[in-house]
């Protein structure tokens, strides 16, 4: 792909994956690395990316993805879930991973630190779970976009139950709680994704999504 236009329009939703080859690990973490490079309110990535190559873990999901197979039958599942630990340690580990990254000295963060703290803070608490998964998308589409420019498919879906997912993934004893899904691999031969791959995508006029003032 010459460009993420290029490879956004050669993209569709994939219904059916090729089982038989996966994706490579160099691909897998460049797709993760592309939302973690993806820009999030103050820097915080208050969300976390797993990926799941193992099929019997991700058989494991099926009942709690409705029964839709091509989110267990796939190379990998990336499962977006965000931290539902959004406090004043969280706050300052970053500002602290700030002064480290960036070889400041030590509490030269603290300004930022106080000013993060304070809307957090400041904030209804029960607001915070929507805020992190807006943050989450952020890196959602980086990720897909990633995929598309290395040739790789992908399905993307809030359409499963996420408490079984936290159950089964071990992830409440993490402080996250899954709000995405995207399956990724490489799409087979079905009649389905055979008539997606030539359909014209449906989009609304660039002139109407696009509004200059």
């Amino acid at each position: 792909m010459h460009s993420i236009h290029d490879a956004l329009t050669w993209r569709f939703a994939t219904h059916a994956f090729d089982t038989a080859k996966k994706v490579s690990d160099t691909d897998i973490d460049a797709i993760a690395e592309a939302g973690n490079l993806m820009p999030t309110a103050y820097g915080l990535q208050p969300f976390r990316i797993i990926s799941i190559a193992d099929d019997a873990k991700k058989a494991k999901l099926l009942e709690a993805t409705y029964g839709q197979t091509h989110y267990v039958e796939n190379s990998h599942l990336f499962v977006l879930a965000i931290r539902t630990d959004i406090d004043a340690a969280m706050i300052s580990e970053y500002a602290r991973r700030i002064e480290t990254t960036r070889g400041f000295s030590e509490g030269s963060a603290s300004a930022f630190e106080d000013m993060m703290l304070g809307d957090i803070t400041n904030r209804p608490q029960d607001s915070l779970p929507a805020w992190a998964t807006k943050q989450a998308y952020l890196a959602l589409g980086g990720m897909i976009a990633e995929a598309s420019l290395r040739g790789i498919d992908s399905h993307v879906a809030e359409g499963f139950m996420p408490d079984a997912y936290d159950e089964m993934l071990g992830l409440r004893e993490k402080n996250l709680h899954t709000v995405v899904i995207m399956a990724v691999g490489y799409r087979a031969a079905s009649p389905l994704d055979e008539q997606r791959k030539s359909a014209v995508k449906v989009r609304v006029p660039k002139e109407e999504m696009h509004i200059k003032l």
